[in-house]
């Protein structure tokens, strides 16, 4: 790997925004994913997040690369509070500086255990480092080349479970991870569906949470009476900020 240095610490929610790695421009995209140790005992779910990360994230302006790692035991499987109260970034930070077993990777951080998914928050992300639940929900996902396939349009929409739902949300929380935010999200109507995209996700379904108006200048859509639905694209303003990560920026 190629060790960078953390700029920031980490002591409270609030300052795991500024943990970070030296800028630099990216040609390659470094992305590790863990498990808990009882997510860890899906060997479904690790092979689905290494197929719709694969996927997800092999996108045209860099080369994608993408390690499954092994489990980590952390105190909690709630796949919000074990980065927001710093338990997961101190271990990444452990290993960035070569006190821990762990070596982070350049860019995501990604830790996925068996917590909930019915109650927000389900996940956490910050500058490259992100953590999820559902692992036991993603152990039933299908492939994804079966999944997307059978949309019925040019964008991969599939229904709204509790499988697809927490795949999304790790999407979600990996765009965080990467800078991304609610308002990079959109929410698009086709036929009588209305389709959430990662990282404005289930919040799209709910006026009184979702963004208004997204980056991409799209106006929020009244879910009622509609289907819902999801999308593993990232919107198009979403992919123009992946497009500048790592650049320097004013």
């Amino acid at each position: 790997m190629r060790r960078r240095v953390f700029l920031g610490s980490i002591g409270s929610a609030v300052s795991l925004g500024t943990l970070a790695y030296a800028t630099r421009t990216v040609d390659e995209l470094e992305v590790r994913v863990w498990f808990s140790e009882r997510a860890n005992q899906y060997e479904t779910a690790r092979t689905r997040v290494r197929e719709y990360l694969g996927e997800c994230l092999d996108l045209e302006f860099w080369s994608l690369d993408l390690s499954i790692e092994g489990s980590v035991p952390v105190s909690t499987e709630d796949g919000a509070r074990v980065t927001s109260r710093g338990e997961w970034p101190a271990i990444v930070a452990s290993g960035a500086i070569g006190a821990g077993d762990l070596e982070p990777a350049a860019d995501v951080n990604l830790l996925v255990t068996d917590g909930q998914m019915q109650r927000a928050p389900t996940g956490y992300g910050v500058p490259h480092v992100a953590s999820v639940g559902g692992a036991g929900h993603i152990e039933s996902l299908e492939p994804v080349d079966e999944l997307v396939s059978r949309s019925a349009t040019d964008r991969p929409i599939v229904p709204l479970t509790s499988a697809t739902r927490s795949m999304q949300v790790l999407l979600h929380e990996v765009g965080h991870a990467l800078g991304l935010r609610h308002d990079h999200g959109v929410a698009f109507r086709t036929g009588d569906a209305v389709v959430a995209t990662p990282m404005v996700s289930t919040y799209a379904f709910s006026t009184a949470v979702g963004p208004e108006r997204s980056r991409c200048g799209t106006a929020a859509v009244d879910p009622a009476r509609l289907e819902r639905k999801l999308s593993f694209d990232f919107s198009a303003c979403a992919r123009r900020e992946l497009a500048t990560y790592g650049t320097d920026r004013d």
